[in-house]
C-alpha cells in the first residue's frame, strides 16, 4: 500500500527532478502547475497540510496565486 509518506517522497523527488531541468529557476508556469497538482493532493487527502506545506518550500512563490483562490473557494 502506498502511503502519504511514500507520495510526498516522490513528489519531492519530481520538483526536484524540475528544478535541475530549469537549472535551479522554476518558471513561474511551472511553478503554478506544481501548486495547483499539491493543493488537488492536500484537497484529497493524499498528502497532509504538514507535507504540502514542506513540499511548497522548494516551489517558488507566485504573485497573486490563482491556485489560492481555487482551493479556498470564491466568495
Amino acid at each position: 500500500m502506498v502511503t502519504p509518506q511514500d507520495i510526498a517522497a516522490e513528489l519531492s523527488s519530481r520538483i526536484q527532478a524540475d528544478l535541475e531541468h530549469f537549472g535551479g529557476a522554476m518558471p513561474e508556469r511551472s511553478a503554478i502547475a506544481w501548486r495547483g497538482y499539491l493543493a488537488a493532493m492536500l484537497e484529497w487527502s493524499l498528502i497532509s497540510v504538514s507535507q504540502h506545506d514542506e513540499l511548497l518550500l522548494s516551489i517558488p512563490s507566485v504573485h497573486n496565486d490563482p491556485v489560492i483562490a481555487i482551493l479556498r473557494g470564491r466568495d
